[in-house]
């Protein structure tokens, strides 16, 4: 029999891909200099303010959210409702289900501010001490997978949120640049949609601003 915790994701996940129009749009980053620069922070840094790759993913997805709104919120009553605050829900696997708590005020935490409250999240989710509006007041969710070696993956979104981004492991891929052969270390990242809130196109530009900061990394670190 499954746990009531595996019981209630079924039925969230059920009405979600009967009652929600989902469309799937990939992207590649190249991870390379966000990588480069993570590395050299945690170098000279203490354990209390290691940053994570998930962690850049989080902060790349709050700037981009700041500038597409269409996808921060809460679509009911067959309409879209923006929220005035970014709270990213973060997927937590426990051993009975996987959760997607919120990350408070994103839009105005810096990324080691986004670093420390996630790794103090995902322990109280851990615990089970989360407070009532972690577990509903996420406007849009991230759920990373790159970890396990998963390579490229499609989300299922959370209701009422209307988007969910996937994302796997930055791989070492040869490429070539002018002509020259080259390894990129590049991530998949999956955007997951509601078609009754919004479109492809606009799909695909909040993902392309996603990609653009974590390929280029200096906003992620600044403040």
């Amino acid at each position: 029999m499954p746990s009531a915790m595996r019981q209630a994701i079924a039925r969230h996940m059920t009405y979600s891909k009967q009652q929600i129009p989902h469309y799937y749009l990939t992207m590649r980053a190249e991870m390379s200099a966000a990588l480069d620069r993570r590395e050299d922070w945690n170098l000279s840094h203490g354990t209390d303010d290691a940053i994570s790759v998930n962690d850049l993913v989080l902060k790349a997805t709050a700037l981009a959210l700041a500038a597409h709104p269409a996808f921060n919120g809460h679509y009911q009553d067959n309409a879209f409702r923006g929220q005035p605050h970014v709270h990213l829900g973060m997927a937590v696997a426990l051993e009975d289900g996987l959760i997607a708590p919120a990350l408070l005020h994103c839009e105005a935490r810096s990324l080691v501010e986004i670093a420390r409250a996630s790794r103090d999240l995902a322990a109280r989710a851990r615990q089970r001490v989360l407070k009532a509006e972690e577990y509903t007041a996420a406007t849009f969710t991230v759920t990373n997978l790159g970890m396990f070696g998963v390579e490229s993956f499609g989300a299922i979104i959370v209701p009422p949120q209307v988007g969910i981004l996937a994302v796997g492991a930055a791989i070492p891929t040869p490429i070539l640049i002018d002509g020259e052969l080259a390894t990129a270390r590049l991530m998949h990242l999956t955007l997951s949609g509601d078609h009754r809130a919004t479109d492809g196109a606009e799909g695909a530009q909040f993902l392309a601003a996603i990609v653009r900061h974590l390929q280029e990394p200096a906003a992620l670190f600044a403040g």
